[in-house]
């Protein structure tokens, strides 16, 4: 009876003795064997194995004559087995059931590349309370886990991941960090101009410059002076050609002449000085501008863009056949849309100067050419009577007249007619309503004429 209760102690230790122990008294086991119905179940048999879809490799250094399962022959010096085991193999009570990089322990939601907080999803694979998880550092790629310093670029203050050409910064915009080829490259010296604010547009947080201003948010300086009197506020007294850009125009920045003369700050986009340049032009040409310094017109697009942007007084100047200088002065202009033909929309009911206020019967007329005749004439196209693109009507059209004014232009051999009290757009020592006059009255064939606006005080 001791002898049969000694076994049963003695295989009942061995089934609670850690795997790399019990093998030392295995050998010892075999030669005191128990039979009979009182004996344990043996721990010293084969491995017990559980079946996993991936297999990994485990290595064990077994002293001279150590049996696991297989028996390896004895030699002088102590052997190494290779074994390949599925995954979760044990040995023993030692379990080794994780592929590399990852090691078994309490299932969480794992950080990936995508997700460093592990906020989105946990990871399929792990299932139940206990599974392989990454080792500490280690991110999910795929199904591998990789370090966090190559997962595109990791922010560690704001445990985030970056793609390559992304940027982070911090809330108040003083840090900012940038991915570059899996490199984060950080900016502690980061912050806003003074003409800039930190905002998020389109989900991107950093320094955004304030409107007027144009930059990456660090560095903003001003954009063009959107008309004359922003150069002539900027200090600039002499009469030029400066560059531009109207508030809301589509286009790149362009010239126009300025003159700092009468108060400063007027755009001119009209200027007749000589008959070198033709003003009988198509509505494309009107509309996009031609000319040169002596002979101009800025374009009608840009005269659209330019009278919408703020509130502006209207003045030009000519010069008579005899040499006197006269000019007028409305207090308010504006041009609408090509949508809208270009009418002029808005005129002062009077003007101040010494031409007259005859400008004042254009108002509300659309703009006419050759090519697009929106005068709502319905005897003669007036652009094409008066040879110039201009805000044509049909208020005299319909007259004939006997009288010789250089406004008249003949229908037929017995009939005179009219569409303009102006025509600064005509022909430059022209005939009869087809030359540049002011109040065709008594002001005709024009040696000079410029027309220039600026805002309104």
């Amino acid at each position: 009876m001791k002898r049969k209760k000694l076994f049963q102690l003695f295989h009942l230790a061995l089934i609670l003795i850690d795997m790399t122990d019990a093998g030392k008294l295995c050998d010892f086991a075999e030669k005191f064997p128990c039979k009979g119905s009182h004996c344990l179940p043996s721990p010293c048999k084969s491995k017990t194995t559980q079946e996993s879809k991936e297999p990994t490799t485990a290595v064990t250094t077994e002293p001279k004559g150590t049996t696991l399962g297989k028996t390896t022959q004895e030699s002088k010096e102590p052997t190494t087995a290779v074994t390949t085991e599925p995954q979760g193999t044990t040995l023993g009570s030692t379990t080794y059931p994780c592929p590399p990089n990852m090691i078994y322990g309490n299932c969480t939601c794992e950080a990936t590349c995508e997700d460093p907080k592990g906020e989105s999803a946990c990871y399929s694979t792990c299932l139940g309370s206990t599974g392989c998880i990454c080792k500490s550092g280690l991110m999910l790629s795929g199904s591998d886990c990789i370090s966090a310093s190559i997962c595109s670029c990791f922010v560690t203050e704001a445990n985030l991941v970056i793609s390559n050409g992304k940027t982070y910064v911090n809330d108040n915009c003083t840090h900012k960090c940038s991915c570059s080829d899996n490199r984060l490259i950080c900016e502690d010296d980061y912050s806003c101009s003074s003409n800039a604010v930190c905002d998020v547009e389109n989900e991107v947080r950093q320094c955004y410059c304030n409107d007027g201003y144009e930059g990456d948010g660090e560095t903003c300086v001003s954009l063009p002076y959107r008309d004359c009197q922003d150069v002539y506020d900027a200090g600039h007294r002499q009469d030029g050609v400066y560059t531009i850009m109207p508030t809301g125009w589509p286009g790149l920045p362009f010239n126009v002449s300025c003159r700092m003369g009468d108060g400063g700050g007027w755009t001119v986009f009209q200027r007749r000085t000589d008959g070198s340049t033709s003003f009988y032009q198509n509505w494309a040409a009107y509309k996009d501008g031609f000319g040169d310094s002596r002979n101009l017109w800025l374009g009608n697009e840009k005269l659209h863009y330019l009278t919408n942007q703020r509130n502006y007084t209207l003045r030009y100047d000519i010069t008579t056949s005899s040499g006197s200088a006269k000019y007028a002065e409305y207090p308010e202009f504006q041009i609408e849309s090509e949508s809208n033909n270009y009418t002029m929309n808005k005129l002062a009911d009077r003007s101040s100067g010494t031409t007259g206020n005859y400008l004042y019967y254009n108002r509300g007329k659309q703009f006419s050419t050759h090519d697009r005749d929106n005068d709502a004439c319905g005897n003669f196209d007036c652009a094409e009577k008066h040879r110039s693109g201009w805000w044509h009507s049909k208020k005299y059209c319909s007259n004939c007249i006997s009288n010789s004014y250089c406004s008249l232009f003949h229908v037929h051999s017995s009939c005179k007619s009219s569409c303009t009290y102006e025509n600064l757009n005509g022909v430059y020592n022209g005939s009869n309503g087809e030359m540049i006059y002011s109040n065709g009255y008594n002001i005709c064939n024009l040696q000079s004429v410029e027309m220039r606006i600026r805002p309104s005080t």
